[in-house]
């Protein structure tokens, strides 16, 4: 018996058995809920699809080996629960994503995503409430994890975790006078990028992409008129690396001024502005740090770069939308050399009904990442052994979907999706890890 066929018998178990058991729970959810008013407290949702991906395993156009391509099969089923009470307020759900990619035929043929996110929020009185939230999200595949600008995606081939946890406070102090104050904590816990031997998948090393960060965020609103809100914001971030990458260690500070204004009921824009201050603090802690007066002679001065973030959403029908967002900022990297880049980010979004039971959604996010070197070539040869000199990241996805409703239950999915990842930097990694992607696909999706 192939490997092939052994892998495919364990999908077809897998597959089975989220097609039971959401059933089975569906059938207590409808018969408990019978003569209940209002929002169901129970949602659940399965979507099957198959598709063709034209890069599952992210490899290189430059590669020296051809890019794989495979057919795909993939269940995507999700649980939620939501309660609504006098002064609490709670939500959680669980999303799972099966993958099987029949032509890779290795070990990692089957990938999976499993994400679990809560919210508890309680008003003590109208004017002040508090909320703890958390997003959990564990993956194993070897599927570019795009998280953001500056932050290249990567191949893993084992469990990688991110998770994000919250505190917040909202408080009204007067009638025209609110705040709003938060705690962060994530965690990015993966392999690292991975590289190709062959038709091997070779893990890479995480100690280029693990780090936790814990923030504080403070913010002032004021109505200036019931149409529109003036802000205020301190956002502080503290950036701890591997211990074998302190000398990337860094915190940021943004200070921004802002407003959130509604022109009609149906068009609403919000706009931040300022400055963010970047202090790669970690290189004084490396024994092989290089300042004006040599090696560990002291710290960086604090860096200066503008922080800019406008969105806008409008709202032209009971079921239609556009919104289109930018901004600017400093972000962290995967780059070994560089703790951060500076950012450029451009997303739209549409929802579309044509009919009541035909719908459609697109979504288009670029972002570029600009590196510019913390060290001279000696100095950057002292401390991380290597130079990569001026580079830029560009990643951009384009994501389309049709539905059709059958019944309220019931739909039919077709769509498809774009991604890019283009890299390029003066010296050692032209144009390195450079992709494109595409990927098709038709299913269906249940509703409870």
């Amino acid at each position: 018996m192939s490997q092939g066929y052994i892998r495919f018998d364990s999908f077809l178990r897998l597959f089975a058995l989220f097609l039971v058991v959401p059933a089975q729970g569906l059938l207590g959810q409808i018969q408990g809920s019978a003569g209940q008013q209002g929002p169901k407290p129970f949602t659940a949702t399965v979507a099957i699809r198959e598709g063709y991906d034209s890069n599952p395993l992210t490899q290189s156009y430059q590669s020296s080996t051809d890019v794989q391509s495979s057919t795909y099969s993939s269940v995507n089923p999700s649980l939620g629960y939501n309660y609504t009470g006098l002064q609490a307020d709670l939500s959680a759900r669980y999303d799972f994503q099966g993958i099987y990619f029949p032509s890779l035929n290795q070990s990692y043929d089957i990938q999976y995503n499993q994400t679990f996110t809560g919210q508890y929020t309680y008003a003590f009185d109208p004017r002040f409430s508090i909320t703890v939230a958390d997003n959990f999200n564990f993956f194993e595949q070897p599927i570019a994890q795009q998280f953001s600008a500056g932050l290249a995606p990567i191949t893993n081939t084992q469990g990688s975790v991110i998770n994000l946890g919250t505190i917040k406070a909202d408080y009204r102090v007067t009638d025209r006078l609110s705040m709003v104050t938060r705690w962060n904590n994530q965690v990015v816990n993966s392999d690292g990028p991975a590289s190709y031997s062959g038709t091997t998948i070779q893990s890479g090393s995480a100690s280029q992409s693990n780090y936790m960060n814990n923030g504080a965020f403070q913010q002032f609103r004021l109505d200036f008129t019931p149409e529109t809100i003036g802000t205020f914001t301190v956002d502080y971030q503290l950036f701890d690396y591997q211990s074998d990458q302190s000398f990337r260690d860094n915190q940021q500070v943004a200070f921004t001024l802002g407003a959130d204004h509604t022109f009609l009921p149906t068009l609403f824009f919000t706009g931040r502005a300022g400055i963010q201050l970047n202090d790669n603090f970690g290189t004084s802690d490396n024994s092989k740090n290089v300042g004006p007066g040599g090696l560990n002679s002291g710290e960086q001065e604090i860096g200066v770069y503008p922080f800019v973030s406008l969105s806008s959403t409008w709202n032209y029908g009971q079921q239609n939308s556009l919104t289109a967002g930018f901004s600017i900022q400093i972000q962290q990297s995967t780059q070994q050399t560089s703790s951060d880049s500076e950012s450029y980010n451009l997303s739209l979004s549409s929802d579309h009904a044509f009919t009541e039971k035909l719908k459609l959604v697109q979504t288009l996010n670029v972002q570029l990442a600009l590196y510019t070197p913390q060290f001279d070539k000696e100095q950057s040869l002292a401390i991380y052994g290597g130079y990569q000199g001026s580079g830029q990241q560009t990643v951009a996805s384009y994501n389309c979907k049709f539905s059709y409703a059958f019944f309220p239950y019931l739909s039919a999915e077709l769509g498809y999706t774009f991604s890019t990842f283009q890299s390029y930097f003066d010296e050692n990694n032209s144009n390195g890890g450079s992709y494109n992607r595409n990927v098709v696909y038709i299913g269906v999706r249940g509703t409870y």
